[in-house]
């Protein structure tokens, strides 16, 4: 991809993609006669400005040494390696919005074979039948525990499209309280979960959902039958496991988060790159640590073909944790957990203590020059919106008394720097 940003400028990971995106782009159409789709080019184009400043910057006035540092701005796109860590944050705050304080949690993983993984790819609307196809054989699995109690948990479903080596392989994580709500509004801990019922409701749920999905369209004569042979090759259903979660909640979320934030692979784990192929290494669960050199194309096209469709919510929430429901039930729920503690009962924290309010990619802004952290900022520029904030230019402003003063060096509100 054509860039006039120096090469000098770009890190490993951008240098692959500025290098080998035209070749990639002619690859690609050779192979399926049809140009990619416009949200990989969107996401390479915006990765490969991240904290460019001819795009745009916030200018920072050291206050010990008096130079100036700027910072480019961030460019939010899933293929970028250093905007992932922000999305992880927001991620991490929503959760904490959502999940019940108070409310211990598990985590389970549904998978499905190989051989019908393909029909999923590049088709959001079957991701979502996929996905609401899990979370409907987790709840029934639940209901069916107590019947008469007729339980409604909280579901958080974090969807991972890629393996280790960068392969399409889709499987569900989800997040699961330990407890939900009964008929009668009161609080019943569910930590038990069969994990043979789970696998065959599971495969029952997303074959019928796909097949129902697939009714009527170009796939159904392709795909019905090899998804209606599934429950003579897999009599015991797809593959799934519970995995109660030890300590805050809080880690898994951020461990789960960046795979929806972020590509499948780290800088870290390329090893080299030639300027036509690149080698990277990643762990395997039965070979260990494997390496592997291929064509810079094909190194881009399986860290690209994960990326979801512009507007497809990668992170769902169901059950009690739904927003109708949770809007409704918040109160009900904080009540009964504050009976368990007062009755004696103890439960674990949602998330820690120690971790409330801290951020996963944030950090202080530091002087480059003398390593200080009194950092103030003093402007900010956008290429499409020109002069954005200028704390030391003489233009006019409104004081709090009501009359028309000129600004002065660092008595500009400090949220204009968010102004953009």
């Amino acid at each position: 991809m054509h860039t006039d940003r120096p090469f000098e400028e770009l890190n490993l990971w951008q240098l692959i993609f500025a290098e080998n995106w035209e070749p990639f782009l002619d690859w690609y159409r050779t192979l399926n006669n049809y140009d990619v789709p416009d949200h990989w080019e969107e996401n390479v184009q915006r990765m490969l400005s991240c904290g460019d400043v001819r795009e745009g910057y916030n200018e920072y006035l050291c206050e010990d040494c008096h130079r100036t540092t700027k910072v480019g701005f961030t460019c939010k796109s899933r293929l970028c390696l250093r905007c992932f860590k922000g999305a992880v944050d927001n991620f991490l705050n929503k959760a904490k919005e959502i999940l019940f304080e108070g409310v211990t949690h598990r985590q389970l993983v549904l998978t499905i074979p190989v051989i019908i993984r393909p029909l999923l790819q590049y088709n959001p609307e079957l991701l979502k039948v996929f996905v609401n196809a899990g979370a409907a054989a987790i709840k029934e699995l639940v209901e069916e525990w107590r019947k008469s109690k007729r339980v409604k948990i909280g579901l958080m479903c974090v969807p991972q499209l890629h393996g280790r080596s960068g392969n399409f392989n889709p499987h569900l994580h989800f997040i699961v309280s330990d407890g939900g709500v009964d008929k009668n509004g009161n609080w019943c801990n569910v930590n038990f979960f069969d994990t043979r019922k789970l696998r065959k409701k599971w495969q029952y749920h997303v074959i019928s959902a796909l097949r129902k999905a697939i009714k009527g369209t170009v796939d159904e004569e392709k795909w019905s039958p090899v998804l209606g042979n599934m429950f003579r090759r897999y009599p015991n259903g797809f593959d799934c496991d519970a995995m109660p979660e030890k300590g805050p909640v809080e880690r898994l979320v951020v461990y789960l988060c960046k795979y929806v934030s972020s590509p499948p692979i780290s800088i870290r784990r390329i090893e080299n790159y030639d300027g036509s192929s690149v080698t990277f290494r990643y762990e395997d669960h039965r070979k260990g640590t494997v390496r592997e050199t291929i064509p810079a194309v094909e190194f881009i096209f399986r860290m690209i073909q994960h990326l979801p469709a512009k507007g497809f919510r990668m992170v769902r929430y169901f059950g009690i944790y739904a927003r109708p429901v949770r809007n409704k039930i918040h109160s009900m729920v904080v009540d009964a957990l504050n009976l368990l503690v007062e009755t004696g009962r103890k439960i674990k924290r949602c998330f820690g203590k120690d971790n409330v309010g801290k951020t996963f990619g944030k950090s202080e802004m530091t002087c480059s020059h003398c390593g200080s952290t009194d950092m103030r900022l003093i402007r900010t520029w956008s290429k499409t919106g020109g002069m954005i904030y200028d704390a030391i230019r003489d233009d006019p402003v409104i004081s709090q008394n009501g009359k028309t003063e000129k600004a002065q060096y660092g008595k500009v509100p400090f949220q204009l720097q968010f102004a953009f």
